[in-house]
Parts: structure tokens; C-alpha cells; sequence
């Protein structure tokens, strides 16, 4: 397997993946193949999708810095983060804002700052115990190919079982996600509001074509309002079963995409009777 868009970037070939430790998150973002969100959104709307412009969000950028304290640790924070005081609506902190975000670097406010600490000095320990894991491999990129479609993720953070391993390739997946609500019913609603099922397939299928076996996938969810509760949920592979089985649908539909079929809008033909 060769990437020319990432030739600059170190690779380590496992199985039928390319697994890449050193890419930036915007790299990613911004360079070749598919995630689980862009099929998440052909899936709804294939036009959109094709032309969807991400724009940064101040929920986006918490997130993210959240995601660095975290997942990755305070050293990655303090590389990755850039806390500016004063009121953001001056000029001196816009312009500072600006050249801070043209060196790649995430932008926050001193407020966030205290919330995020917040989040880390309350999360639970069985969440601890997973984003903290001895030998996690964090924001690792992995590449893979779904016929002629080059596929990618960037799970959080993966791991070895924390107690006993089913397979010599065993490992965990863990998905460190902000939330309104940790509550399990209201979680549970946002998992299929969002996708999380179908992103969580699509992680696993990603480390199969990388050889391992994911032993368990969790979510570590943390509420971002005092007292910042948090908790772990599990999938299990029938619920992943099930959301790879859609997203392979719309995966199949890509690829008809790529071979010339029009595309959709909203999964509809263009002239539909109206029902009120």
C-alpha cells in the first residue's frame, strides 16, 4: 500500500492497513480518503456530502481541547492548546487568535481552561482507567482499502484489555465523547441521534483490516456543566453488527457514486408527492 498524499508522513504496515502515528488532526482532516462521519453523511444526503464545507464550531474547538487534555495528556495539551486571556471581543485577542490558529495551534479561552481541569479532575475511575491505560496508543490514523476506496479513522485511543485478552490480537477502542447528559437513557439517544454506533462499525472494521481483534469498544462520556459527571458505556458487537450493516450499504452506494451513478438528495428522487 502506498499514499502519496502522505508520503511525508511515517507508516507502519499491519495486515491490510497502513497505521499512521504522526499526523496532524487538520492533516487528517483535510487529506485523502473517507471517514465514518462523511458516510454517515452520503448516507443522508449524497450531494451534501460531496460538497460539505467543515466549519470550526466553538463546541468543535472545546471539544477538541477537551479531547487533548484527556485522551492525550497534559504534555499534548500544552503543545496543541493555546489559552489567551481577556475578553475575546478585543482586538488585541482576535489578532492574537489569528496567529495563534495560523500555526495550527487550538484556541481557548481561560473559562474553558477551568471546565476542562474540571472534567479531568472529576472523571470517574473506570474512565480513568481506560483513557489512562499503560501502553495506549493515542490519535493513531489508520488507512485501509474497501475495494477501490481508500477508508480511514482515528480512533481516540486504543489499548490493550484491561483485564484479560480473548485473542492474541485483542484490543480495546476507546472513544472519549462530551455530552449533555450521561444519564444511560439520554446517552443512548444520542448514540443514535449521532451515529456513535455506526462510527463505532466503522472503527472496528478498521482495526479488522489492521488484524486486531476489538475485544470491547467503549465510550468514555463526560458531561461538560458542573459537576461534570461522567461514566463508561459499552457496545456490543451486535449493536456494531448492526451499524456496519448500514454503513456497508452506504459505502456500496459511494462506490456507485465513483462509477458514475447521479447523486441522490436525501436519498429521494427529484420530483416527489408531497405528503403533509
Amino acid at each position: 500500500m502506498i499514499i502519496k498524499e502522505l508520503k511525508n508522513f511515517k507508516s507502519e504496515k499491519r495486515w491490510d492497513a497502513l497505521i499512521y502515528k504522526d499526523i496532524p488532526n487538520e492533516e487528517y482532516h483535510a487529506n485523502v480518503g473517507i471517514s465514518s462521519s462523511f458516510i454517515r453523511r452520503f448516507g443522508e444526503s449524497q450531494l451534501h456530502a460531496l460538497e460539505h464545507k467543515q466549519e470550526t464550531t466553538p463546541a468543535m474547538t472545546f471539544g477538541t481541547a477537551a479531547h487533548s487534555m484527556l485522551v492525550e495528556g497534559e504534555d499534548a495539551f500544552n503543545k496543541e492548546i493555546t489559552v489567551l486571556e481577556g475578553s475575546p471581543y478585543t482586538k488585541a485577542y482576535k489578532e492574537q487568535k489569528i496567529e495563534c490558529e495560523e500555526k495550527g495551534m487550538t484556541v481557548i479561552k481561560e473559562a474553558d481552561l477551568e471546565t476542562i481541569k474540571g472534567m479531568r479532575d472529576n472523571m470517574v475511575y473506570e474512565g480513568n482507567a481506560y483513557l489512562n491505560a499503560k501502553g495506549k496508543i493515542a490519535e493513531a490514523s489508520f488507512y485501509w482499502y474497501e475495494d477501490d476506496v481508500l477508508c480511514k479513522c482515528r480512533p481516540d485511543a486504543i489499548c490493550d484489555p484491561l483485564i484479560t485478552r480473548d485473542t492474541e490480537n485483542s484490543i480495546v477502542v476507546i472513544d472519549y465523547k462530551t455530552t449533555q447528559s450521561c444519564e444511560p437513557y439520554m446517552f443512548a439517544r444520542s448514540v443514535k441521534k449521532y451515529g456513535y454506533d455506526m462510527q463505532a462499525a466503522w472503527y472496528r472494521r478498521g482495526m479488522r483490516k489492521a488484524g486486531y481483534d476489538v475485544q470491547e469498544f467503549v465510550f468514555v462520556a463526560q458531561e461538560k456543566t458542573y459537576p461534570y459527571a461522567s461514566k463508561v458505556f459499552k457496545i456490543t458487537d451486535e449493536q456494531m453488527d448492526s451499524g456496519w450493516a448500514i454503513m456497508e450499504t452506504y459505502l456500496n452506494d459511494y462506490k456507485e457514486y465513483q462509477k458514475g451513478k447521479p447523486l441522490s438528495i436525501y436519498n429521494s428522487p427529484n420530483v416527489v408527492d408531497l405528503v403533509l
